[in-house]
């Protein structure tokens, strides 16, 4: 039984000793059939790798766990395919972007993804609350915003619009200024 350390140090097909042969079939393609779910045949030659569940399965390794436990989506292909071009390969198939249609016990890419960027964000989210306990100034003021509400990203149309309307504004009072100063200037001249 593997536990969640096997798969948070799981090294696969990221260590450049390992033989990725069993990645490719005998036409030199790269295989997608390398999770349990999609390798209905089989065949003695070609056995699954992984699986999607999000658990241990028939001794399979899961794919969930190793994604999810990975600093970022490359280091999980390096990880479980070891190339970044038959990682594009696999995204190409709509059961591994998208899962089961008609089961809820494995989820896809598009969930993984999302799933991660979540579990991302909270654990910065903790890094920056122990980095403001710690007296981080910056770290204290970023969580000051979050709780007031500041959002950040795109400006909305209206933001844009109200940004437009000032600098427009500030650029009539610099004119006049400058035209009092000129005035100002010339009469004592």
């Amino acid at each position: 039984m593997m536990d969640l350390n096997y798969h948070i140090n799981f090294v696969g097909f990221s260590d450049p000793n390992k033989d990725r042969g069993i990645l490719k079939d005998t036409m030199g393609r790269y295989r997608l059939n390398i999770f349990e779910e999609f390798n209905y045949k089989r065949q003695e030659a070609w056995p699954p790798l992984y699986t999607m569940k999000e658990e241990v399965t028939a001794g399979l390794p899961s794919a969930y766990l190793i994604y999810i436990h990975s600093e970022s989506e490359y280091e999980a292909a390096m990880k479980l395919v070891g190339s970044w071009n038959h990682w594009n390969k696999l995204c190409t198939s709509q059961a591994f972007m998208n899962g089961s249609p008609t089961s809820t016990v494995w989820s896809g890419l598009k969930s993984w993804r999302e799933e991660k960027e979540i579990k991302d964000r909270a654990t910065m989210y903790h890094l920056l609350k122990i980095a403001a306990a710690t007296g981080n100034v910056n770290a204290q003021k970023l969580l000051f915003e979050k709780d007031k509400g500041g959002v950040r990203g795109r400006p909305s149309k209206a933001q844009i619009e109200q940004a437009a309307k000032d600098a427009a504004s500030n650029e009539e009072v610099i004119k006049d200024d400058l035209a009092r100063l000129r005035l100002v200037a010339s009469s004592n001249g």
